[in-house]
């Protein structure tokens, strides 16, 4: 069987889950493309929470992400070329959300840590701190 064929699983959901594909008007793999495993997982555990059934959770491990990201500075930036159309769309979804506070905090999170890997490591703690702000602000709201 072909890598690309998942046996009892039709291939939209394989390939383009509606949980995921749904809710922005790009995939979530579009922006975490640009990035290290690491800035990818935070930015992706922020932008699926609310479509898994388990926001908490998820936002944790994006917490946990943040924080390996913060520890380890060789983590980061991976291509610049064809990320800012990509971050405009999704930073556009997220203003329109309906979920007000999701949107804004969220929004935050994304250009926060996005400003974060574009600098120098010496030079990211106040957009890496801003990121942990808005993120520990959207935990606190899954939880309430």
């Amino acid at each position: 069987m072909p890598i690309s064929e998942v046996a009892g699983a039709s291939k939209e959901a394989v390939n383009h889950p509606s949980h995921y594909a749904a809710h922005y008007r790009r995939e979530v793999i579009e922006l975490t493309s640009h990035f290290d495993f690491t800035t990818g997982n935070a930015l992706k555990y922020v932008l699926r929470c609310r479509f898994k059934g388990r926001p908490t959770e998820d936002l944790q491990k994006a917490h946990w992400y943040l924080n390996y990201f913060s520890d380890h500075p060789e983590s980061g930036f991976l291509k610049s070329e064809g990320l800012e159309p990509v971050l405009a769309d999704f930073l556009t979804d997220l203003a329109n959300q309906k979920d007000q506070l999701f949107g804004e905090e969220a929004g935050r999170f994304v250009r926060n840590l996005v400003a974060a890997v574009q600098l120098a490591p010496e030079f990211w703690a106040p957009e890496l701190e801003a990121a942990k702000t808005a993120l520990e602000t959207l935990i606190k709201a899954s939880e309430a």
